[in-house]
């Protein structure tokens, strides 16, 4: 969020520049590279929050519910966006940041915003994990065959 707030205080520095806040649907003269690096982020994060969030699953579930695990993530992923869509309806009532013309706006004080909740976010996430106690999970295997289920 940090990345993608440097990038849109920049993306308004250059429509002030070139006098654009006041007209709609117009198009700030810059690269569309400056979206690789929190692109590249948030990709990076995925890749490490899908495969974990999975495992944990497997891992913590009875094993009647692990069928289930993968739903998980997508509920959660769901939960996630309507939170977000909801946040971003209380920021446009309460303040001027997200205007139809986003030229005109401060996309990069919204940034800020979610920046400063994931922060809170982390410190949530330490608490229950140091306070969270694995399950004590054995190593099951099928007499048949030999493996471990």
């Amino acid at each position: 969020m940090v990345v993608s707030s440097v990038v849109e205080s920049r993306t308004l520095k250059i429509a002030y520049a070139h006098h654009l806040q006041d007209q709609p649907g117009s198009l700030v003269p810059m690269l569309a590279l400056w979206l690789f690096p929190q692109l590249v982020l948030v990709g990076i994060g995925e890749a490490f929050h899908f495969p974990g969030q999975a495992q944990l699953y497997y891992q913590e579930f009875p094993a009647s519910l692990r069928g289930t695990a993968t739903s998980m993530i997508t509920l959660f992923l769901g939960i996630g966006l309507c939170l977000s869509t909801a946040l971003i309806d209380i920021v446009r009532k309460a303040t001027g940041w997200l205007p139809d013309n986003i030229n005109s706006g401060r996309l990069d004080e919204m940034y800020w915003t979610v920046f400063v909740l994931s922060v809170f976010n982390v410190g949530y996430y330490l608490v229950c994990s140091w306070k969270y106690g694995y399950r004590n999970v054995e190593k099951e295997v099928d007499n048949d065959s030999g493996f471990v289920k």
